[in-house]
């Protein structure tokens, strides 16, 4: 049990670490080239950009920043843009196993509060979640390992990464399947977590299935962040810093000041249109006519 402790400290502590860094390297990174595709849900109704208007920049800005949110939580929660272009009919069988994921988090984190706080209602919601974690997420990953292997054109798109993802997953929740059938109550999860949580011996030894079970999901903490699983949080940069941004360009702001700094890149590469070795400013100057 004592290795079992000291991996799962060390799981959430390299998790935590991980994903931290990928916030500070991602909102570090250069800016990227914006989409300018309209309409954007923080503006308001209408489909097209405040830019439009006459002396926009003499004008205060409206923009909705709940609706925007409210845009993104419907990605997150529904999968929206997987539905409009479920080609592969795979939307509900992906929202499955999002939704396993989401709860089977969302279970552990109830373990976690129950060791600490104790509190009478909360092992109710719990085992529920737990139970619909595991269904869900098994019904998901399973059916999409049978979508992808047995669609010709979408397993070519499937890497074996993904394949290896997939079974990662549905051994987690099959794993808590097996542990919800030997123990409907969930007794022996809440002694692990309580013993990992509070750092207290377990007076009974474990069934090695539910240990299996939660050595498993701490070994998936520790891979997490160096696969595209971690896919969550560059989306919400991807969204809300290319897609959707929206802001222009104010003399001697943070922005500008980055524009300035990247325009001084040299270019290292050659094509018909690139000049090796120059500056990107003096590229699109070239580009404008303003050099031969």
């Amino acid at each position: 049990m004592e290795f079992t402790a000291y991996l799962a400290w060390v799981s959430v502590a390299v998790f935590v670490f991980m994903v931290a860094y990928r916030v500070v390297k991602y909102a570090s990174m250069p800016l990227s080239l914006r989409w300018e595709l309209y309409p954007v849900p923080h503006e308001p109704k209408g489909g097209g950009s405040y830019m439009e208007e006459v002396d926009f920049v003499k004008k205060p800005i409206h923009s909705n920043r709940v609706a925007g949110l409210m845009e993104m939580a419907s990605e997150v929660f529904f999968l929206k843009k997987v539905k409009e272009h479920n080609r592969f009919g795979i939307w509900p069988f992906s929202l499955s196993m999002h939704w396993g994921i989401y709860l089977l988090f969302l279970w552990v984190l109830l373990l976690v509060i129950e060791a600490v706080f104790k509190l009478g209602f909360l092992p109710t919601i719990t085992n529920v979640c737990g139970k619909i974690a595991f269904v869900l997420g098994a019904f998901g990953c399973f059916t999409l390992v049978l979508k992808r292997a047995g669609a010709k054109k979408l397993a070519l798109y499937t890497a074996p990464e993904d394949y290896f993802n997939l079974f990662f997953l549905l051994a987690i929740f099959v794993t808590g399947i097996i542990s919800w059938s030997i123990d409907p109550s969930f007794a022996y999860a809440r002694a692990y977590v309580k013993e990992v949580t509070l750092v207290q011996p377990v007076p009974v030894p474990l069934p090695t299935v539910v240990l299996l079970n939660f050595i498993l999901f701490e070994l998936f903490l520790l891979y997490m962040p160096f696969c595209k699983l971690l896919h969550w949080l560059g989306k919400y940069f991807t969204i809300d810093k290319i897609i959707w941004d929206d802001a222009f360009k104010v003399k001697d702001s943070p922005a500008d000041k980055k524009v300035m700094k990247q325009l001084g890149y040299v270019v290292t590469w050659r094509g018909p249109h690139i000049v090796p070795g120059k500056t990107w400013l003096e590229e699109a100057q070239i580009m404008g006519g303003g050099e031969n």
